[in-house]
Formats: structure tokens, C-alpha cells, sequence
């Protein structure tokens, strides 16, 4: 009567542990012996332990088998009941065939367990590189090890600033009270391993001469402590426990190729404690100049060394005219319209670590155009242990449009004392060569030559006395006292009077004018000057132009009143928009015009509490609108 060979076969290929396969190898030899007690004790090289199987209350002769090699392997069967023909030879045969059976589950289940440590270090150097928060990444691989070890419990502790004391940061399984625990470093186990730097395996924890008795280490049994090294030093340790079973059995210990692995893990979890600490502290310190750039008046933007932008405040949304912190982050300082007058904006980024930051003036191109001048400084952060740059801008643009507008306003002047006093001394020599070649003209009207040249004199005066006529309405200061004007009059006189001029050439008027519109402040005749440049202007713009339209509008809104004028012309180009009110800047030829006339019509606006400015027209050309404060009502037409 032979043990069925294909049973224990089949047990074999599906245990996992050996403890398994012992306990279905009992099965089997109860059931072959009918029904005897079988009762099995083991001993491996890394495992030992006891099974049966079979009714406790079988009795009878006992029969024992006995197996063992040179390695220290050792086992021993007893049957008790077994049947009378049962052969003692057979019983040892089955013995040795399922101790080499349990070599084999032995060594498939070790290479299994190494296959699930190597695949963990893997899995953990890949989650470390993430830089998770320091307690998830300290609890999800001290869950994992726990599994791993067979172990019931897990901690790590790291040192307190004081360096005199060890917090326990993580604690799982039936650790799970000791998280939170302060550990002396001068009177632990865990200290211990801290102080030496050596890693520790224990049979008995609590039997160690330095044991820091817990509640929830109390029953502890066998332990492996190891240090948690980085490059400044041993921050702390790492345990794994497996405590004593309820009738207060010591657990098994562990081995030394155990120790080995959970140093090994032990090591990933220090680089993990320092990448975290190191990312905290990063944060920590983006946070910091986060808040400064974010409290700034001054625009300011925090960029990376190409130049990337990680944050802006609302001051330098405004300058970069970008209306949202989200449409600035992540584009660069170039693309944000940022360029300098010296040097690239590379050798600036590239500059500033240590070394003295960089002042310059900067120009920044918004999106619609305008451009800011501002004076820049660019700061490397170390000192904060930051990367970043600081980027500072100071707006300069408004205080040298000031400073430009009062040295014109000093040309201006300068021209104007000029201008007044060689009006007449030079009016009266024009007068003098406009009439003599008129006389010569008329003299020699049979001469084409002379014809000729007498009409390019008398066009040549006329456009002298116009550049004086128009110096003089530039500089002059009117003492007389502004009253109530009506835009709406002033614009049918203009228009009245320029559509007969261009009715032959076609140019088509539109008036829309707000009858409901009240007077104005001003000098009638300053103010109807505005008016006839500003037409003026439009009729150079759509000479030869089909269609040729000219428009021109009033409107009231709240305590001021519009004047709007605008063309179906080709419109004022981008380069120049900046620069159409400044004395003698035109776009016309020399013949057409003095560069004189927006101006007058920006310092007249002006004066009296006004502006204007410049926009695109539906039309297709340019709008130019003006705006001047509604006159205030008579004292006798309140009632």
C-alpha cells in the first residue's frame, strides 16, 4: 500500500510556503493511513514548525519516521491509529519524497520572495522620484515592508530639531499608537541605532538593555532597527516588529539576509526623507518670494534662468498688458514683449547668482502696441535657496512722456517768442515778393516761362505765411475770457464751408449731431480751430479715395461732451500712433502740411480741461475723438 505519488504531486506544485505544504502532506498521510493522527515536526534552513491532521482522539501504537541531511534540514512523521498492515519502509519512503518535495516549495517560494523584494525596491525608487508628502511616502513603504517581513508592526522615527530627542513620524500596524512618541536619543534602542549609525536585529526587543517600553511595543518580539543615513548625517531609523502570539510565544525571528533587504529599504527611505525635506524647503522658499513679489507696488515677475515665468503681480500684468496671471505663466519673458537696450535678455538671465544684479532699461511691447519704457533689475534668490530670478520693473514711460511734453512745451515757446517777434518782419517782405511777382505776372503775361515761375513764388510765399500764421495760433496765449460755445454751431460752419471747397472732388460729408448737447467752456474761435484741423486732416486722408467719407458727430455722456470725427481713409499706422501729436511730426509732404496742426489741437483741448485721442474707425481710417467738460448751468436758469 503505497501513498498516492500524484496527490503529493499536485500539493506540491500549488503551496506557496512550505508550512503549507507540510500541513497537506499530513492530509495525505492521515488519509492513506485511514483516518490516522498524523503529527509533523520540521525544521529548514530559514523555517521550522509543527502541523497535523486526524482526529485527536485516535489511539494506538504510534509509528515514527525520521528525515534529515547535511544541510540541518530535520524532520519527523508520527502516526498514531495507524493500520495494522501499514509498512514502516513505505511510511520513510513518503517521508524522503515529501521532504525533497518541500526543498523544492522552499526554494520556490524563496526565489519568489526575492522576486517581490527586488520588484518593491524598484516600485519604491520609482514612487520616490515622484517627491511625495514625506507621511504618505512613509506609510505606503512601511505597509509594504511590513507584508514583506511577515512582520506585525512598522515605524520611523526622525530627530527633533534639539537633536537630544527622536519623534516617531509614522507608525502602522500594531505600531499604530507609537506614532507621535518621543524617543530619548541617549536611552533607546532606536536611539542607539541612531547614535552608532549601525543597524540592529533583535530576537527580543524588549530584552535589549536601552528598551523604551511602549503600550503598543510591549509585546514585542523580534525587531530589525536600522539608520536612516543622508548626506548630512543619521536623521533617524526604521523598524519592523513581530510580536509575540497570544499565548505569548515568541515570533520568529528574523535572519540576517533580512537585515540586509530592510537596510537596503532603509536606504531609499533616508533619500526619500531628504528629497522630501529638500522639496518642503523649496516650496517654502518659493512660497516666501511668492508673497514678496505678490505684496510689491513695483511690477515684479519670478522667472526661471531661460526666462519661463512662474508668477507675475497685478503691477506687471499692466505693464506686459496681459490682463490674467494665467496668460503670463509659463511663457517667456520675450514672448511677454520684454527685450533690452544693451545686451540679450540670455546674458542678463544667465547673470545674476551671486554676483551683483543687473540694472538696465528694458522696453515692453504690449499686445496692442504701446510700449513701456521701464528701468529693470534682475536678482538671482539664493539667499531665499531658490533658483528663481527676480525680475523688477519701474514704469518709466508716463514720467518721460511728462518730461518730453514739457520740452516741447519749452520749444513750443521758445518758437513762439521767436515767431512773435519776426512775424511782422517777415510778413511784410512776403507781402512785398507775393505783389511784385503778382505786377511781374501781369507784365509779362504772354510769357509762359515767366507765368510759371511767378505763380511757384507766389505758392511758395503763401505756404511761408501759412507755417507763420500757424506758428503764431501755436504759441499765442489769449487773454480773453472763454464763454459758452455750441459744438453743434462750430460744426455746420465747418462743414457748411468745406463742402463747397470739395464738392468737385466728390468727398461725401456725414453730420449726426446731439441736439440735446449742452455749450462748452472755451474760446470759440481756439475751439473751431480744433474742428477745421481735425476735418482738415480727414480730407488729406481720403483724397482719391472711393468711397471718400468724412464724419463727423456730437454726443453727450455725463457732464461732457463728444466730438467725434473720422474717415474712410487708409488710418494712422502703428509705428507712428505715438507720436502724431508731437510738434512738426506729419505724415504729409512738405507742401501739405507744418506738423503743427494736432498739436494746437491737443494743447487747446487741454487747456480747457479736455482730451483727445486717437482710434479706428468703422469707416476703415482713422477716428480721432474729443472730449470737453459741459459748461456749467447759469445761476438764472436754475429754477
Amino acid at each position: 500500500m503505497l501513498v498516492p505519488l500524484r496527490r503529493l504531486l499536485t500539493e506540491a506544485s500549488s503551496a506557496k510556503q512550505p508550512r503549507t505544504f507540510w500541513q497537506a502532506v499530513c492530509t495525505v498521510v492521515s488519509d492513506w493511513a485511514d483516518g490516522a493522527r498524523a503529527e509533523l515536526r520540521y525544521t529548514g534552513v530559514r523555517e521550522s514548525g509543527a502541523v497535523t491532521a486526524g482526529p485527536p482522539e485516535r489511539t494506538g501504537h504510534p509509528l515514527t519516521v525520521e528525515w534529515s541531511d547535511s544541510e540541518g534540514r530535520c524532520v519527523e512523521l508520527t502516526l498514531v491509529g495507524a493500520p495494522p498492515g501499514l509498512s514502516l519502509p513505505d511510511l520513510q519512503t513518503t517521508l524522503e519524497l515529501a521532504a525533497q518535495l518541500a526543498i523544492m516549495v522552499g526554494r520556490r517560494s524563496a526565489l519568489e520572495h526575492e522576486r517581490r523584494l527586488g520588484a518593491f525596491l524598484v516600485e519604491l525608487s520609482r514612487w520616490l522620484l515622484a517627491a511625495p508628502e514625506l507621511d504618505l511616502l512613509l506609510r505606503y513603504t512601511l505597509q509594504s515592508l511590513m507584508s514583506l517581513a511577515e512582520a506585525q508592526g512598522a515605524y520611523v522615527a526622525l530627530k527633533e530639531p534639539d537633536g537630544e530627542r527622536l519623534r516617531v513620524m509614522t507608525a502602522v500596524g500594531g505600531c499604530g499608537e507609537f506614532a507621535g512618541a518621543l524617543l530619548p536619543l541617549d536611552a533607546s534602542t532606536t536611539g542607539r541605532v541612531v547614535r552608532t549609525g549601525e543597524a540592529l536585529i533583535s530576537d527580543d526587543m524588549m530584552a535589549e538593555p536601552d528598551s523604551f517600553v511602549h503600550p503598543s511595543t510591549a509585546q514585542a518580539s523580534a525587531a530589525m532597527i536600522a539608520p536612516l543615513s543622508t548626506s548630512r548625517g543619521v536623521v533617524g531609523a526604521a523598524g519592523v516588529i513581530r510580536y509575540r502570539d497570544a499565548a505569548g510565544e515568541p515570533a520568529a525571528r528574523f535572519a540576517v539576509n533580512d537585515l540586509h533587504y530592510f537596510t537596503a529599504v532603509a536606504a531609499h527611505i533616508a533619500g526619500g526623507v531628504e528629497l522630501s525635506q529638500a522639496v518642503a524647503a523649496t516650496r517654502a522658499a518659493a512660497n516666501r518670494a511668492r508673497a514678496m513679489v505678490e505684496a510689491s507696488p513695483l511690477p515684479m515677475a519670478l522667472v526661471d534662468r531661460t526666462g519661463l515665468v512662474h508668477q507675475v503681480n497685478q503691477a506687471a500684468l499692466r505693464v506686459f498688458g496681459v490682463k490674467r496671471e494665467h496668460d503670463a505663466q509659463g511663457r517667456r519673458l520675450e514672448h511677454l514683449g520684454l527685450s533690452p537696450s544693451e545686451v540679450t535678455l540670455r546674458l542678463i538671465l544667465e547673470g545674476p547668482r551671486d554676483a551683483e544684479p543687473w540694472h538696465g532699461r528694458v522696453l515692453v511691447t504690449q499686445p496692442g502696441g504701446d510700449r513701456r519704457i521701464c528701468d529693470c533689475t534682475v536678482t538671482g534668490l539664493s539667499r531665499l535657496d531658490s533658483q528663481d530670478l527676480l525680475v523688477a520693473l519701474y514704469d518709466r514711460t508716463d514720467e518721460l512722456r511728462v518730461q518730453r511734453d514739457l520740452i516741447a512745451r519749452e520749444k513750443l515757446a521758445t518758437v513762439g517768442e521767436i515767431a512773435s517777434g519776426v512775424a511782422h518782419e517777415v510778413n511784410n517782405p512776403l507781402a512785398a515778393i507775393r505783389m511784385e511777382a503778382e505786377l511781374l505776372a501781369r507784365a509779362r503775361k504772354d510769357d509762359a516761362d515767366t507765368t510759371a515761375a511767378t505763380s511757384a513764388i507766389v505758392h511758395e510765399v503763401d505756404r511761408a505765411a501759412r507755417i507763420v500764421r500757424s506758428l503764431l495760433r501755436l504759441a499765442r496765449r489769449s487773454d480773453t475770457t472763454p464763454t459758452r460755445v455750441q459744438l453743434n454751431e462750430l460744426v455746420r460752419d465747418v462743414v457748411e464751408i468745406r463742402q463747397r471747397v470739395l464738392r468737385p472732388e466728390n468727398v461725401e460729408f456725414r453730420v449726426a449731431l446731439d441736439q440735446a448737447a449742452p455749450p462748452v467752456l472755451a474760446l470759440g474761435q481756439e475751439l473751431q480751430q480744433v474742428v477745421i484741423n481735425l476735418a482738415t486732416n480727414a480730407e488729406h486722408a481720403v483724397r482719391g479715395r472711393r468711397p471718400a467719407v468724412i464724419q463727423l458727430s456730437t454726443q453727450s455722456r455725463d457732464g461732457w461732451v463728444r466730438l467725434t470725427v473720422e474717415d474712410s481713409g487708409p488710418g494712422v499706422p502703428e509705428p507712428v500712433r505715438n507720436r502724431i501729436f508731437d510738434p512738426f511730426f506729419t505724415t504729409k509732404g512738405p507742401d501739405e502740411g507744418t506738423g503743427l496742426g494736432l498739436t494746437i489741437c491737443q494743447r487747446v483741448v487741454a487747456e480747457v480741461g479736455g482730451k483727445i485721442w486717437l482710434e479706428e474707425s468703422a469707416l476703415g481710417g482713422a477716428k480721432f475723438m474729443v472730449e470737453i467738460p459741459a459748461a456749467p448751468e447759469r445761476p438764472d436758469s436754475v429754477g
